[in-house]
């Protein structure tokens, strides 16, 4: 049994993980700032946090920010800590660039100094294929990055610095590195929730880019990725892409969606979003090799559980 920290353990990936690793026997905390980043009402965040927090078992939960955190004793004795706490999406951090970058840059360096004064084991760093920029089928974690938005910066700084404080002061890291996370649980306002939302009351669907493919991973599966690398001993000092390994097309997502619902929607391509990067399929045979991590939902089997989800959300 060991003792393991989550901050951002309340949100989208987070509370997948924590109910995971509570599940395993670990003695998990969470540290969350409840902060609804202006994309969900605060009453249906608390209702999807209830849902997110339905089978946890003996977690110790901590309200407070990265940034301002109230006391940093909370690390004392803790094994590994599991850091998810950021902005959710690229476009909140290109809108605020000075709050998202303080958040994901000087917010992990903060956990990182602390993790190394109380000995933290191990720091599980969650970045984002973001950092790559534009890349293309088969990509993998050696490959050059060259991110083209802020989001992507602010993470690869992230990364950076947790290899910097291992040269430093010798604290083991692993680097997950997921994309296009979607299921149950989410928030309403990224690009699957918005396609079913649109579906479900048969309005047109927006497409940014219809061929632009995204190697979407269903939540689980990146939960699950992101636990072997905090207690898998060789993803000690190593970067792991954490996707399905599978890339699909927005258009041909929106289209499966459409079918899916049963909806009379359309889909209309509104062009190249220069937020985001052409993207396609990562290479995932690092974690499969080192980690044993073998996704267990395809883009067809994850859609229809989230969308079972969706009907059936309180």
């Amino acid at each position: 049994m060991l003792k393991i920290l989550v901050t951002g353990g309340e949100g989208f990936i987070g509370s997948w993980i924590v109910e995971k690793l509570s599940q395993m026997g670990h003695r998990v905390t969470t540290l969350d700032s409840g902060e609804t980043y202006d994309v969900i009402q605060r009453e249906e965040l608390d209702r999807l946090c209830q849902w997110r927090q339905r089978n946890w078992k003996r977690v110790t939960k901590i309200s407070g920010n990265v940034i301002m955190p109230l006391d940093r004793q909370y690390l004392k004795g803790q094994d590994i800590v599991i850091h998810l706490a950021s902005y959710p999406r690229a476009k909140i951090v290109n809108d605020h660039p000075e709050m998202g970058v303080e958040n994901i840059v000087v917010g992990t360096t903060g956990m990182l100094q602390d993790c190394a004064e109380y000995s933290v084991k191990r720091f599980v760093y969650v970045s984002s294929s973001m950092i790559y920029g534009d890349f293309v089928d088969g990509t993998k974690e050696d490959f050059q990055p060259n991110p083209i938005n802020i989001y992507g910066e602010a993470k690869l700084a992230g990364e950076r610095l947790t290899q910097q404080f291992n040269r430093a002061t010798g604290l083991e890291y692993a680097i997950a590195r997921p994309s296009g996370v979607y299921g149950a649980g989410d928030i309403p306002d990224r690009v699957l929730s918005k396609f079913f939302a649109a579906a479900m009351n048969n309005r047109d669907i927006n497409v940014h880019d219809a061929n632009n493919r995204v190697d979407f991973t269903y939540v689980e599966d990146t939960a699950d990725g992101i636990i072997s690398c905090a207690l898998e001993k060789k993803a000690a000092n190593k970067v792991f892409n954490i996707t399905a390994g599978s890339a699909t097309s927005l258009g041909e997502a929106a289209g499966k969606i459409i079918k899916l619902t049963s909806s009379k929607s359309q889909i209309k391509d509104t062009g190249q979003n220069n937020l985001y990067p052409e993207r396609g399929t990562l290479d995932i045979a690092q974690a499969k090799n080192l980690l044993n991590y073998q996704p267990q939902h395809n883009f067809d089997q994850g859609i229809k559980k989230y969308y079972e989800w969706l009907q059936n959300k309180i």
